[in-house]
C-alpha cells in the first residue's frame, strides 16, 4: 500500500490502475449494477447527472467494444472483464444551455464507480487511447449532444505475463505529487 502524507481512508491509497486482468473472469450483471448505482449518487451541477455509460450486452457486442480502444491499449484491455465507454451530455436538460461542468460531474461519477469496483475486489483503468470516430459510428452517439470522454477497463486482477515488456515494467502503483505541489493557501 502506498503511503499518504496525511491520514486518509485506505480506499484512496490502495486504488491503482492495473493493466493485468483475468480473462477467465467475466463480469456479471450482479457485480456491474452496483458500480452504476454508485455513479448514480455522484454529485453534479443542478443534479443534471450528465454522465452516460455504454457497455457490451453480450459476447458479440463485446467484440465491438474491443475495437474501440487503440492498438496499444488493445494488447491488454481485451482481457478485462468489460470495457465501458464514458460520455457526458453537453447541455443542461431543462434549459438546453451548455453545461460547462459536465466533464467535471462525469469525472465524479467515474470515481464513484471506480471506488465501488475496488470495494468489490475489482480493478479499473481509464483510457484516453480510444477511437472516438469508431465509437461514435458503432454506438450511434450524437457527438453534437454528448462528448465521448474515455473508456474504462474493468475486471478482476490477473497475471501480468501477457503484458508487453513496457507495460509489465509499469504494472505497479505509481507515486503522487506532494500535496504542497497543488494546494496553495493564499
Amino acid at each position: 500500500m502506498r503511503q499518504s502524507e496525511f491520514p486518509v481512508d485506505p480506499q484512496f491509497t490502495g486504488r491503482w490502475s492495473t493493466r493485468a486482468y483475468d480473462p477467465a473472469r467475466p463480469m456479471s450483471e450482479a457485480e456491474l449494477m452496483p458500480l452504476f448505482e454508485a455513479a448514480r449518487w455522484a454529485p453534479s451541477s443542478s443534479n443534471e447527472q450528465p454522465w452516460k455509460f455504454y457497455y457490451p450486452k453480450d459476447t458479440a457486442s463485446r467484440a465491438r467494444f474491443n475495437a474501440f480502444v487503440n492498438e496499444n491499449n488493445r494488447t491488454w484491455a481485451t482481457r478485462a472483464g468489460l470495457i465501458i465507454i464514458v460520455c457526458a451530455r453537453k447541455t443542461f436538460a431543462a434549459s438546453g444551455n451548455p453545461n460547462p461542468h459536465a466533464w467535471y460531474d462525469t469525472g465524479a461519477a467515474v470515481m464513484s464507480l471506480m471506488l465501488q469496483a475496488e470495494k468489490g475486489g475489482l480493478r479499473t483503468r481509464q483510457m484516453a487511447g480510444i477511437l472516438k470516430e469508431t465509437i461514435q459510428a458503432e454506438l450511434r452517439i450524437d457527438t453534437a449532444a454528448e462528448d465521448i470522454i474515455c473508456a474504462i477497463a474493468l475486471g478482476a486482477s490477473g497475471d501480468a505475463a501477457h503484458l508487453t515488456e513496457k507495460h509489465r515494467a509499469q504494472e505497479s502503483p505509481n507515486s503522487r505529487k506532494k500535496v504542497a505541489e497543488f494546494v496553495f493557501a493564499v
